[in-house]
């Protein structure tokens, strides 16, 4: 083959693959392409409650070329919405918003159409309540409960705020056979679409011991020097004791209550009438005295002999 036909051969090759690009790349095709909805002019002071979509569907109709190209990282579909109001907003899907140009036809767009649902976004203040869960034992109570802070600023959807007077924290799970006094860092249980700030608080809650009351009759020491005779009105006194619940039902809870007369103050001969002294366990106190004092005769022991 000669040079000349060498050439002819080489430009017939490359008109070939020419025509065929041409071909194919004009060969009008369709395909379905997603583009992430994109905001602008939002509204101030105002949130969207319901109904935005993150994405739309066009089916897309053009040169295979041209679609092949299509940098889907740069497209979007731009929504205005700065003329929604409070309430519902029909609002329609159009290609046009899609900056497609007019190489590329849009034969269809899903959704065709969205339902915007706007509120306003506000703030309010309110009460902070610590929350806590347990069966508490009958003889404890929960004697106060408070946080730091006791109020928080909420901010949210105005339809949501107006109905909350009050946040409750996260529930805090307590020994409720012994409890003790707790304190810690609490999340706040907030509504949906509800921020607080702060959104975490500092909780203490306090137990206590239920008191209980109960007569208890014990015996009467008395104590005196070995030169004196006595006797007393009578050997046992009667006492309204308030404690702790859990002391009374111990085992020989009398055992730790004593009521004594200490004679070797001067006391003269004679009757007289004396008080007496209780010891106690801590936390109980005496509420009633039955008898108040007690009457002791005193006489003087007549030296062996005489």
């Amino acid at each position: 083959m000669t040079a000349q036909r060498w050439k002819i051969a080489a430009l017939a090759l490359m008109m070939s693959v020419l025509t065929w690009y041409l071909v194919t790349g004009r060969e009008l095709v369709e395909t379905w392409v997603e583009f992430p909805m994109e905001i602008i002019n939002p509204p101030q002071g105002m949130i969207i409650r319901d109904g935005m979509i993150t994405k739309v569907s066009a089916r897309l109709r053009g040169p295979k070329g041209l679609i092949r190209s299509l940098d889907t990282k740069k497209l979007a579909y731009s929504l205005d919405t700065g003329n929604l109001v409070v309430g519902s907003n029909p609002v329609n899907i159009i290609p046009e918003q899609l900056g497609l140009g007019s190489a590329l036809e849009v034969v269809e767009i899903k959704p065709s159409h969205i339902n915007l649902v706007m509120d306003m976004y506000v703030k309010k203040q309110v009460e902070v309540v610590p929350a806590w869960t347990g069966d508490l034992h009958r003889d404890f109570t929960l004697k106060k409960k408070y946080s730091e802070p006791t109020e928080v600023t909420l901010r949210g959807p105005a339809s949501i705020l107006k109905k909350v007077g009050q946040v409750q924290t996260q529930p805090i799970v307590v020994d409720t056979n012994t409890p003790e006094n707790w304190t810690g860092d609490v999340p706040l249980r907030l509504p949906d679409e509800v921020e607080s700030n702060p959104g975490v608080v500092s909780v203490t809650l306090e137990f206590a011991v239920r008191k209980g009351k109960m007569w208890v009759k014990v015996p009467l020491y008395i104590l005196g020097p070995e030169d004196v005779d006595f006797s007393a009105s009578q050997n046992f006194v009667r006492l309204l004791i308030e404690g702790p619940k859990p002391f009374f039902r111990k085992s020989g809870f009398r055992n730790e209550i004593t009521a004594s007369i200490d004679l070797n103050a001067t006391i003269p001969i004679g009757k007289n009438v004396v008080p007496y002294e209780v010891s106690l366990p801590k936390g109980c106190i005496v509420k009633k005295r039955k008898p108040e004092a007690i009457t002791v005769t005193i006489s003087r022991q007549t030296p062996e002999g005489h």
